[in-house]
């Protein structure tokens, strides 16, 4: 019972490690569990060790890790970038297929609108003409039979003047019918074939207005494709984007200081611009400054700032690190690397600033001759070349020497 009460108030056995609870059997200390705490403590120190080993271990192939997505995710993205291309140029075809199309079907309906109107027409011409036609036809009937009883009564009876005048009548009348009647048939199959014409061409009005839904559809499909293929590649840019990212961090040697003042991530990889103004006059310094370049950097500023000790120690790293050849050059652009490297905010007059805290003003002329007056010489060549500053000028000479003429009275306003 005491053991109970003793277990449950301190540091309870079963929830010790296999190799304390085997120690603890062993030295015949089952009751006396919170012996074991310290030994537990340095078995957990080990375990913490060893997966922070592992974790070490597994971060230095991170690195090989994202150059291999990298080149993944570039594979990925020019195939996406081709695939989009590719949708895109379908999207072109068939946005341009269906604007043709419209614009043929609107010339068809514009045909269609016309043409409905001379149908109408059309159509009532083609009723008078049946109309006549049947007119026409019945009584060329009816004279013919009248003809031929007429013809028969007179053989029958002696042929009289007012019957042969009637029976010629008759003939005149039937061959003026003869006559009439297939220009008049004709003339309905002509209106009739034009009926048909107007019909046929609804018939594809019909076809074309179905065949332009189609490419509607069509359209809204690679319309469709072409948006689905652009979200992949923005997917696949946003994915590279942020390997990228990832990577550059992790090219970096000053992350931790980095996010601890929250300054922008910026890659030390090789390939940095040596081109820009600093890099100019930081060669100049080295070449010029000598011994004092320990002086200049411990008056260069830092951000974030870097105590006197670390500062310090960078001095006696680079004095001790060279020995042979040009020992104070390289020195100094060894030490100017560094403080550009630490100071985030490094430009051009926080060097110069250095310089004149140590008095090398002749460092300054020579940084003022070779860099600073050819860059405002430049800006000011390219003002003097500008046409449109001469074009102005010359205008308000012009312009001034007009209205000096006016005020003297040599011209009059109604003159100009």
């Amino acid at each position: 019972m005491q053991q109970r009460v003793e277990d449950s108030k301190g540091i309870v056995l079963s929830s010790l490690s296999r190799e304390c609870q085997e120690l603890a059997v062993r030295c015949d200390c089952t009751s006396l569990s919170y012996v074991f705490a310290l030994p537990e403590s340095y078995i957990e120190a080990r375990r913490a060790v060893v997966a922070l080993r592992t974790w070490l271990l597994d971060d230095t192939k991170y690195t090989s890790f994202i150059q291999t997505s990298l080149k993944v995710l570039d594979e990925k993205y020019a195939e996406a970038k081709k695939m989009f291309e590719i949708g895109k140029a379908h999207l072109s075809q068939a946005e341009h297929r269906a604007n043709s199309f419209r614009i043929q079907l609107s010339k068809v309906e514009q045909e269609n609108e016309t043409n409905e109107k001379k149908v109408d027409e059309l159509g009532v011409r083609l009723e008078n003409k049946e109309r006549d036609y049947l007119s026409k036809r019945l009584t060329y009937e009816v004279y013919e039979d009248q003809l031929k009883k007429m013809l028969k009564e007179a053989d029958n009876r002696d042929d009289t003047l007012n019957n042969h005048l009637t029976i010629e009548r008759f003939q005149q009348e039937i061959r003026q019918f003869s006559k009439e009647l297939p220009k008049l048939k004709a003339q309905m199959e002509a209106l009739q074939g034009r009926l048909e014409f107007f019909k046929q061409r609804k018939q594809e009005l019909l076809a074309l207005r179905a065949e332009c839904r189609k490419m509607d559809h069509e359209l809204q499909l690679a319309f469709e494709d072409k948006i689905l293929k652009e979200n992949e590649l923005n997917r696949v840019i946003n994915c590279r984007q942020t390997i990228r990212n990832i990577y550059k961090c992790r090219a970096t040697n000053d992350l931790p200081q980095k996010i601890f003042y929250s300054l922008p991530v910026k890659s030390k990889l090789p390939g940095e611009s040596t081109n820009d103004d600093l890099s100019k006059a930081i060669r100049i310094v080295a070449k010029y400054i000598g011994r004092d370049w320990s002086r200049l950097y411990w008056n260069l500023p830092f951000y974030p700032m870097r105590g006197k000790e670390e500062v310090s120690k960078d001095i006696n790293s680079i004095d001790d690190k060279y020995h042979r050849g040009d020992v104070f050059r390289d020195q100094a652009i060894d030490s100017l690397g560094k403080w550009r490297r630490f100071h985030t905010r490094a430009k051009l007059d926080d060097l110069m600033q250095g310089l004149r805290s140590i008095n090398r003003l002749d460092i300054l002329q020579i940084i003022d001759r070779r860099i600073i007056k050819p860059k405002h010489s430049m800006n000011d060549d390219q003002e003097e070349i500008d046409p449109r500053k001469r074009e102005i000028e010359d205008l308000n000479r012009k312009l001034n020497r007009l209205f000096e003429k006016i005020h003297t009275g040599a011209i009059t306003t109604h003159e100009t």
